[in-house]
C-alpha cells in the first residue's frame, strides 16, 4: 500500500468516525485523561508519586481537608491551608548574653470554622548543645487577647525542628483554661478537656459556647503571631522559620486523613491505569489473534491440541488466581500487566480462530496455495488484515476489564505498593471507614475515574464495531 492510499484511508476512517457520536464522546473523555496524565506531573512531581506512603513527607498538609471549591457553594466558608514565610523580625540583647530574636507573623480569619492545626517550622543552629535556645508562641486576637500558648526549651536532637502548636499538651491546657472564663457551668459539663479542639476557643469570640463547636462564635480579624527565641551564644540562629496554617480546605480534591493530597494521588493513578489497561489489551489481543490465527490454519491434530490448551486457560478463575499470586509473591505493575496478558487472551484466541478458519476456505486462499504460496504469505497478505479491524475494537473493549482487575487488586491491598493507584486510594478510604465519616471527596472521585475511563474506551470500541462491521449498525 502506497503512503498517499494509507493516507486516504485514514481521512475515510476519520469521516466515519466523526459520524459516530458515541465514539466522540469517548475519544474526548480518553483525551482528557491523557491530558492530564501528560500535564499533571508537571504541577505534581513524581516525588508524591514515590512517596505516597511516606508519612513526614505528607505531615505539613492538612488531615481531611475537603476539596477548596466547595466554599464557591457553601456561605459556610471554610479556612484556607496556608504557608506563611514571611515575618517581620527585630532583635535586641538582655544583659551582656541572651539574645532575644522576634518573628511577627499576620494572619487574617475571615472565615467560619477555626484552622485546623498550628505548625512551627524552622532550621536551628546551636553552637553548645548543652545550652539550646528558648521559645515562645504567642497569640495576639483581633479582640485584644493576648495568649501564650508555648514557652519551652528546644533540646531536642537535630537541627530541622517542628512543632504542632496544636498538640502540644502544654498549648491545650493554656487554650482549655483561656475558654473556661468565658463558658458557663452548664456548657463545662458538657465539654471534656482531651476532647477539646484547642483552636476553636483561640479563634472563636469570648463569649459563652466558645468551647462548644456547634455555638462558638468565630472571632474575624487579623491574628498576630509572636514566635520569640531567646539565644545564648552570639552563633546561634534560625533558618527557614515558616507557620502553617492548617486549613479545612485544601487543592482540588481535598487530603485524606493521613494529609495526602488526592488530586496528585488521582493524577499519578491515571498515568497506571492508561499503562495497564493499553499494554495489557495490546498485548493480549495480539497475542490471542496469533494464537487463534495459528491454530485455524495448522489445524487438524495441533489444532485440537491447542484447543484444549485453549480449554484449560479458559477454565481458570482468574481473579482468584491473580488474587492467590499477588498473595505469594510481592506484586508490581508490570507482574501485573503480565498475569493479565496470560489469563486474557482467551476471548480474542476463539473470535480470531472462527474467522481464520472462514478465511482459509475462501476461493482466493485456495489459489494462492495452489501458485505456491507460502502459509506466512497467505496469513499476512489474506488473513491479518480482515483481522485486524476487529483486533482494533477488541483493543478498546478490552481495556477497561484490565483497569478494573488491577483497581480491584489495589482494593484488596493486593497491587503495587510502589504506585499509587485509584484502587489503592479506595482501598484506603475503605480501610479508615471514609464513607462512614463522610469523605465523599477521597471516594467519589478515583470512582468516578474509573468508571468514565472504563466508559470511554468502551464507547471507541462500541463506535469502531459500528464502522468495521457496518451490519451492526442494522442491529
Amino acid at each position: 500500500m502506497r503512503w498517499s492510499d494509507f493516507v486516504e484511508s485514514l481521512k475515510d476512517f476519520w469521516f466515519e468516525y466523526k459520524r459516530q457520536k458515541i465514539g466522540m464522546l469517548g475519544l474526548a473523555i480518553l483525551l482528557f485523561f491523557i491530558g492530564l496524565a501528560i500535564v499533571g506531573p508537571r504541577f505534581y512531581p513524581a516525588e508524591m508519586s514515590r512517596k505516597w506512603r511516606d508519612v513526614t513527607y505528607w505531615q505539613n498538609y492538612p488531615r481531611s481537608a475537603r476539596p477548596s471549591w466547595i466554599n464557591y457553594f457553601s456561605s459556610h466558608k471554610m479556612p484556607p491551608h496556608l504557608i506563611i514565610a514571611e515575618y517581620e523580625v527585630s532583635e535586641r540583647m538582655i544583659g551582656a548574653n541572651i539574645r532575644e530574636y522576634v518573628a511577627t507573623f499576620n494572619y487574617d480569619h475571615e472565615y467560619d470554622e477555626p484552622p485546623s492545626d498550628l505548625i512551627l517550622t524552622f532550621r536551628r543552629q546551636v553552637a553548645d548543645p548543652t545550652k539550646p535556645p528558648t521559645m515562645t508562641f504567642v497569640l495576639l486576637r483581633p479582640d485584644g487577647r493576648e495568649i501564650e500558648l508555648i514557652s519551652k526549651k528546644l533540646s531536642e536532637a537535630g537541627n530541622q525542628t517542628r512543632i504542632v502548636i496544636t498538640s502540644d499538651r502544654g498549648a491545650l491546657s493554656t487554650a482549655y483554661a483561656f475558654g473556661r472564663e468565658f463558658e458557663t457551668p452548664e456548657n463545662l459539663e458538657k465539654v471534656h478537656f482531651e476532647l477539646t479542639n484547642p483552636a476553636l476557643p483561640l479563634f472563636s469570640k469570648a463569649q459563652p459556647g466558645i468551647l462548644l463547636g456547634n455555638e462558638a462564635e468565630p472571632l474575624k480579624g487579623t491574628y498576630t503571631i509572636r514566635v520569640t527565641f531567646y539565644f545564648q551564644n552570639p552563633e546561634d540562629k534560625i533558618e527557614d522559620l515558616t507557620l502553617i496554617i492548617g486549613g479545612r480546605v485544601y487543592g482540588l480534591l481535598g487530603t485524606d486523613e493521613n494529609r495526602r493530597d488526592l488530586f496528585a494521588g488521582l493524577i499519578w493513578g491515571t498515568r497506571v491505569s492508561l499503562l495497564i489497561g493499553i499494554l495489557t489489551s495490546v498485548l493480549s489481543v495480539f497475542f490471542g489473534i496469533f494464537y487463534g490465527v495459528m491454530s485455524a490454519y495448522l489445524g487438524g491434530w495441533k489444532d485440537e491440541i491447542l484447543q484444549r490448551i485453549y480449554e484449560i486457560m479458559s477454565s481458570i478463575p482468574t481473579l482468584p488466581i491473580l488474587i492467590l499470586l499477588s498473595a505469594i509473591y510481592k506484586p508490581s505493575i508490570w507482574w501485573i500487566i503480565f498475569f493479565l496478558v496470560v489469563f486474557g487472551w482467551m476471548g480474542t484466541s476463539r473470535m480470531a480462530r472462527s474467522m481464520a478458519y472462514q478465511i482459509k476456505e475462501m476461493d482466493y486462499v485456495e489459489a494462492a496455495r495452489a501458485v505456491g504460496a507460502s502459509g506466512f504469505w497467505i496469513v499476512r497478505k489474506h488473513v491479518m488484515p480482515q483481522i485486524l479491524p476487529y483486533a482494533f475494537a477488541s483493543m478498546a473493549l478490552s481495556v477497561p476489564s484490565a483497569i478494573l482487575t488491577e483497581a480491584g487488586l489495589s482494593f484488596l491491598g493486593l497491587g503495587d505498593i510502589n504506585r499509587v493507584t485509584w484502587g489503592q486510594i479506595l482501598h484506603d478510604a475503605q480501610s479508615t471507614a471514609a464513607t462512614i465519616k463522610g469523605m465523599w471527596w477521597w471516594v467519589l472521585p478515583p470512582g468516578l475515574a474509573m468508571a468514565l475511563l472504563g466508559l470511554s474506551f468502551a464507547f471507541i470500541g462500541a463506535a469502531l464495531n459500528t464502522i468495521l462491521f457496518p451490519k451492526l449498525k442494522t442491529l
